[in-house]
């Protein structure tokens, strides 16, 4: 089973970025967007996470988001897999089946260092999700694969629409982080390479209801504990939540409780080596519970969107000097972003 956060110690906080809405790449802020920013580099600094409201995505745009999700989902098993996945890792793009992709993190692979299959031994324990990943249609590198327009119309047009808005709402957040931080100049640059319009991903998560009995007889999970390896990641999610945060100060997981008009923000690797250590890369997952807990109605179905933000794939991220001191040294040398990320998600797909 993955940990479950029968305790909450303290509650998520929660940051309004409507201050920086209709006012992209504003370098002198008023004193609204210089207090929001300082509110969402505290709590990130803090917990590695946060819940964002005012951040343009409004509630109805939510709940259109998340229909589009269920509607790709109830469709039948042929007509999504006319846009399957690859075998291998990249590219990582359209759909993938109950128990294709595993998560996992780095700890999972060293526990298995010496174990003939890494791959094998981490699916001992499926995933039990679907997915549908989605890249910008001006990524050079990985090319998107679509369903047959007739399988589910409009779906592309909605999807690289939604994608487009996405990466704005992402590029503002990154923006207020750096009026957060009094980041200027050369230092501020740097930190807005860490997102590239045309190489984040937006991605479609289904978790299927679970009956009790299942949970009783299989070893399953929904999500296990793992970091994202892009610079930061929001997501929205249904009513029915799920997702749990580990606080870096007590190892206990907080549940991000579901809010109107909210999504949440967690830091990724890359923001964590550029800042060098300054924010945390939250460790977060979906979990299972114990199926003694569970009702005789069993789990229902979760939906969630995610959208992971990356810089350019050649970018080779470095710590900023700023974030160091003649007693903090840099804990990172520099990384090229691909190069990072095939490393980490060298076990994610199995070649068939």
């Amino acid at each position: 089973m993955q940990p479950s956060s029968e305790t909450q110690t303290r509650p998520i906080a929660t940051v309004n970025l409507s201050s920086f809405i209709n006012k992209p790449g504003q370098l002198l802020p008023d004193p609204s967007q210089l207090q929001a920013g300082r509110a969402l580099v505290g709590a990130l600094h803090d917990l590695g996470f946060v819940q964002i409201t005012g951040h343009g995505i409004s509630q109805q745009e939510i709940d259109e988001v998340l229909a589009w999700n269920k509607a790709l989902f109830d469709l039948p098993y042929a007509d999504k897999m006319k846009a399957p996945h690859p075998p291998g890792p990249i590219p990582h793009r359209g759909y993938s089946g109950i128990g294709k992709e595993k998560v996992y993190s780095q700890a999972d692979v060293q526990a298995r260092s010496d174990e003939g299959d890494i791959g094998q031994s981490l699916r001992k324990i499926s995933d039990f999700k679907e997915s549908y990943e989605i890249g910008s249609e001006l990524d050079p590198v990985q090319q998107n694969i679509w369903l047959p327009e007739n399988i589910l119309p409009n779906f592309r047009n909605y999807m690289t629409t939604l994608y487009e808005k996405l990466s704005r709402v992402s590029e503002m957040i990154l923006h207020a982080i750096g009026i957060g931080l009094g980041l200027e100049g050369p230092a501020y640059e740097s930190l807005m390479k860490l997102i590239s319009g045309r190489h984040c991903q937006l991605r479609l998560l289904h978790y299927p209801a679970i009956s009790k009995e299942k949970l009783q007889d299989e070893l399953l999970a929904r999500l296990p504990a793992h970091q994202d390896w892009g610079t930061f990641t929001i997501l929205f999610q249904d009513h029915q939540g799920g997702l749990e945060l580990k606080d870096p100060a007590n190892q206990v997981f907080l549940r991000a409780e579901p809010q109107d008009g909210a999504c949440i923000l967690n830091i990724g690797d890359m923001l964590q080596r550029f800042s060098n250590d300054y924010f945390i890369s939250a460790v977060h997952t979906v979990s299972v519970p114990s199926p003694d807990t569970v009702p005789p109605t069993g789990i229902p179905s979760r939906y969630s969107v995610p959208f992971f933000i990356c810089p350019d794939y050649s970018h080779t991220v470095s710590t900023l000097p700023e974030f160091t001191t003649e007693t903090n040294p840099s804990k990172y040398t520099p990384v090229r972003f691909d190069q990072y990320g095939s490393m980490i998600s060298q076990y994610q797909y199995q070649e068939e």
